[in-house]
Order: structure tokens, then C-alpha cells, then sequence
């Protein structure tokens, strides 16, 4: 393994830490610094961010456990060089331990003084010997047990034991440290799908249909997906599986008039146009105006024609006509993709599932003035807590008039409306459905008698 990945990987760590950055981006910026990263060398720089990332909580209570309170005491680049190497240690059996040790060491000098050098080369060594020593907290608490074993925030795994129960939460815990695989929404605007797949087929290293999406296919590939063929002639768009039936729990037709009211970066827009192949008005609705390029850069490479990106406040704007069907993917904390963002785990707090539940309200309220009688508003989250999901639906029928929910869509696929509960609430989990965390709930408002 080369300086510049373990370098690179260091950069993109302190970038998350010290500055807040998604992932992505830091990632991003820390190649965009080193010289650029291609096929397995790209693969394993992503692996040691994004897998120091997920299990940091882990690696943190065995280094505390080897070095007691002067751990947390040094810079966070000390912390962080100690981190990716106890990940190596712990996690990579492909990697020597002491090539691990070694490395660490190196990037020590770099950045820290000699003490910190000492310091590092002497936690790792250690951890080396004493890493299958080194007790988990006792299941019989279970929540100091999961919180460690898993990798998680204790005041996250709390809500989930109360919640699920410790095997419950458990297993969803687990699924949520589970790398996401990647999934190709197909377009089924373009010609001959059926030729295309079977072209797909072979250029990939796995190729599976997901079972609960017609147009979703599962794919191995160690490029990006930029690399796969047909990717600029529009033939897929990169969505995860829950994020497609919530779309579809849309229920668009031909010809309607739609509005999706958080629409960049058009994944969503996208997929509700090829449903109603191409044909009707679909409104991309989007408050920040420099994100509305996404949307026309995604429709412009899918051959789609009937999405309109409109800057405008889904809370304040007015339309002169009514819509046939509405979307509110609404602003939320994300938690249903720490399978893709585990430093969410580490940035998010508890209050941030009340941050944006004004805004879900107020979207609700004021959007739901432009549904047509007999129309459809669907209410979407990418997260897996009450507090941005059920409460604020509740909520939103306690003052408004004419909504109902419908509770079993008819023209959903049965294995889907199974993922809907008796109050009429969708959600995708990880552990169940191969999708990220996905809430969805679908409205109706009844005509005047």
C-alpha cells in the first residue's frame, strides 16, 4: 500500500472531523490534492475512509482502553492516524499488522511531534497483542454492548433498544455497517432494455434484478459508474432501491400534471417521468437555485423531456393550477443512509431530528393547498425516526381538512404494500429490503360531498 492512499485517506479523515465535510467530499478534495487514485488503489483508499468511519466507535473504545484518557488528548490528526491504523490492525486481514504499524508511524512524523510518534507506534503495537484481550462491554447491557460492538452513538442505540428490542436493534444495527451495494435504476425510455441488460450483464462482476424493483438491477463493478457502459447515453441512473418505491408509491399516469417538491438532484423527477413515459408535466421544484443544473444536467443525459426544474420555497410559492399528484421528499436528518454516510453517525445529534420538522410542517401545509381533489401528496423521508416521519404526518392531518391516507395502495406489487404498516406508513430497513432507511406515506384528498 502506497504513501499517497494512506495520505490521502488521513487528509480525507481530518477534513471530516475538523471541518464537518460529507464524506464524499472530503474524499474528493483529498485526491483532488494527491495525485489521482484509479481501480484498486481508488478502492482501497475508499475502504480505509469509509471503513475508519463506520467502525470508529469500536476502534475508539479499544484505544481508550490501551491508552485510557491520553488518547482523546492528542491533535485530532494523531487521533485519526491512530484510527486508520487500528482499523488496519483490527478489520484488514489482507494488510500485516506491523505494515499497519509501520505506516502509521511514518505519517506520525509528519505530522506530530517525537512523544507523539512514541505514542502512536506504542498504542498500535500494543493493540496488536492485546486487540482479542480486550472484553466487550456485557451483553447484559445491552445497550453499552451494541453501542460497542456495532459502532454506533449510545444515544442513538438507546432509542433503537427501546424501540426494537436489543436483537431487533441488533440486526438493523448491523445491516446500517453493511457497505451498500450499488444499484442501477434502468431506463426504460430508451430502446431495446432487454439487449442492454444482457450487454450489462457481461461487463460487470455481479448482476443481480432486485426483487423488489422491476427496473432496479444490483451490480459489482470495481470503476465508477461513469465507466459502465451506457452510462452517457442515459441508459441508468444511480438510485437506491427505497428510494424507487417511494416514487412509485407516487402512483403517477400518463399525461398528469406532477410536482416533485424537492427535486435536485432530479433521481426521483427522473424515475416519475419514465413511469409515465415521458408523457404529461412534472414541476422539479428546488429552493437552492444553484442545484437546479443537476437536475437539467440528469434530464438532459436521460432523454427526458416532460421535467421543468423551477427555483422556488416548496413553504411560500404559489401555482395557478392545480396537480394531479405531489412529492414532498422533505428535508431530514438522513439517518436512513448511514449505511452510505457513516460519518453521520459521528456529525448527527439527537436534536437535529427535531431541526428540520418546521420545515416538514410547513412544506405540508402550505403545498398541500395545490393538490386537486382526488389527488395524490406522498410525504417522504430518508430517515428511519418517528419524530420526522410519523409525528409530523399526524401532526399535518390534525389540522388539515380532506386528507386521508391510503393505507393499501392498489396499484402497488403485494411484496411492496407488505412493507406498509396497518396505519398506512411505508418504511424500507436495511436489514429487510437491501435498500437504504426510507419512511413514505401516501395521501388522498377526498373530493367535497
Amino acid at each position: 500500500m502506497s504513501d499517497r492512499i494512506r495520505r490521502a485517506a488521513l487528509d480525507a479523515l481530518t477534513l471530516i472531523s475538523e471541518k464537518g465535510l460529507f464524506a464524499e467530499d472530503a474524499m474528493a478534495r483529498a485526491i483532488d490534492d494527491a495525485a489521482p487514485l484509479e481501480g484498486r488503489d481508488r478502492a482501497l483508499f475508499s475502504e480505509l475512509v469509509r471503513g475508519t468511519l463506520r467502525w470508529r466507535g469500536r476502534i475508539d473504545y479499544f484505544l481508550a482502553a490501551l491508552a485510557h484518557r491520553s488518547f482523546r488528548e492528542n491533535p485530532e490528526k494523531i487521533q485519526n492516524i491512530l484510527r486508520l491504523g487500528a482499523y488496519q490492525v483490527l478489520f484488514l486481514d489482507r494488510i500485516p499488522p506491523w505494515a499497519a504499524v509501520d505506516t502509521a508511524t511514518e505519517l506520525a512524523k509528519d505530522s506530530g511531534h517525537a512523544g507523539q510518534v512514541r505514542f502512536v507506534n506504542g498504542i498500535l503495537r500494543n493493540l496488536i497483542r492485546r486487540k482479542e484481550k480486550i472484553p466487550l462491554p456485557d451483553p447484559g447491557d445491552p445497550v453499552a454492548h451494541l453501542t460497542v460492538k456495532h459502532s454506533f452513538p449510545e444515544w442513538f442505540v438507546r432509542r433503537w433498544v427501546e424501540r426494537f428490542g436489543p436483537v431487533q436493534a441488533g440486526n438493523l444495527l448491523a445491516a446500517c455497517n453493511e457497505p451498500p451495494s450499488t444499484t442501477l435504476r434502468i431506463n426504460l425510455l430508451k430502446p431495446d432494455v432487454s439487449g442492454y441488460l444482457q450487454r450489462l450483464e457481461t461487463e460487470v462482476e455481479r448482476f443481480t434484478p432486485h426483487p423488489l424493483c422491476p427496473e432496479g438491477v444490483i451490480v459489482e463493478f470495481p470503476g465508477s459508474v461513469e465507466k459502465l457502459p451506457g452510462f452517457r447515453e442515459g441508459r441508468f441512473y444511480v438510485q437506491d432501491a427505497g428510494a424507487m418505491l417511494v416514487s412509485r408509491m407516487v402512483g403517477v399516469r400518463k399525461g398528469e400534471r406532477v410536482l416533485d417538491a424537492c427535486a435536485a438532484p432530479g433521481g426521483k423527477s427522473s424515475h416519475l417521468a419514465e413511469l409515465m413515459g415521458d408523457e404529461g408535466e412534472i414541476i422539479a421544484l428546488e429552493v437552492d437555485p444553484q442545484r437546479l443544473e443537476r437536475i437539467v444536467e440528469n434530464m438532459e443525459r436521460l432523454g427526458i423531456t416532460i421535467v421543468h426544474p423551477l427555483a422556488g420555497d416548496g413553504t411560500s410559492i404559489d401555482f395557478p393550477e392545480p396537480f394531479d399528484r405531489l412529492l414532498i421528499d422533505a428535508p431530514c436528518s438522513g439517518f436512513g443512509t448511514i449505511r452510505r454516510h457513516p460519518e453521520a453517525k459521528w456529525q448527527k445529534k439527537e436534536e437535529d431530528l427535531f431541526r428540520h420538522r418546521k420545515r416538514q410542517l410547513a412544506l405540508l401545509r402550505h403545498l398541500s393547498r395545490f393538490v386537486r381533489e382526488g389527488g395524490t401528496l406522498v410525504y417522504s423521508t430518508c430517515s428511519t425516526e418517528p419524530e420526522e416521519n410519523e409525528e409530523v404526518v399526524e401532526q399535518f392531518l390534525r389540522e388539515a381538512e380532506g386528507f386521508v391516507i391510503d393505507k393499501v395502495p392498489a396499484h402497488l406489487a403485494g411484496d411492496v404494500r407488505e412493507m406498509i404498516d396497518d396505519r398506512g406508513f411505508f418504511h424500507a430497513w436495511p436489514d429487510r429490503h437491501q435498500t437504504d432507511g426510507f419512511f413514505a406515506v401516501r395521501l388522498i384528498r377526498r373530493a367535497h360531498p
